[in-house]
């Protein structure tokens, strides 16, 4: 059987949902958080939109950097900007977009050895993380990213 392991968001909120705002905490993430103003509310800190894209982020560089290891790939530098679509709906706001563009930067030796390697474990890293299994079939994820090589310094 696998180990379970529980994680705890508690807080609290303030008013009508348009106009409201609150507070939560989660392990040694805590903030304010309301309605975006993209979305007519008073944009007070962040929201769950943003949230939910900053898990997808984390979750894909963790898992690339994870993968990238397990194939023996070193780089000098690991970045990544993760986009996100959100429809308006009457029942509210549905993700139905979200798109990675990882940069892998790595010795240009390095560059021509694992090139397509790194490739490969950018498409990988999206069906392999967490939050993308949460949202299998949902979601549409696009995976464009890079490798580059490091500029060397004499």
């Amino acid at each position: 059987m696998a180990k379970q392991h529980v994680f705890e968001c508690e807080g609290q909120w303030n008013g009508a949902l348009m106009r409201g705002d609150g507070r939560f905490r989660a392990g040694s993430l805590q903030g304010e958080y309301s309605v975006p103003r993209e979305m007519t509310g008073p944009g007070v800190g962040t929201n769950p939109e943003e949230l939910l894209v900053a898990a997808a982020h984390t979750c894909y560089l963790m898992t690339l950097a994870a993968l990238l290891g397990a194939e023996g790939v070193s780089y000098t530098e690991l970045s990544n900007r993760t986009s996100a679509v959100f429809d308006s709906t009457p029942q509210g706001p549905v993700l139905v977009g979200l798109q990675h563009a990882p940069v892998v930067r790595m010795a240009p030796d390095a560059r021509m050895l694992f090139g397509g390697t790194v490739q490969s474990c950018m498409l990988q890293a999206e069906t392999a993380c967490m939050v993308a299994k949460t949202m299998a079939g949902n979601v549409t994820v696009k995976v464009q990213g890079r490798v580059e090589a490091a500029l060397e310094t004499a």
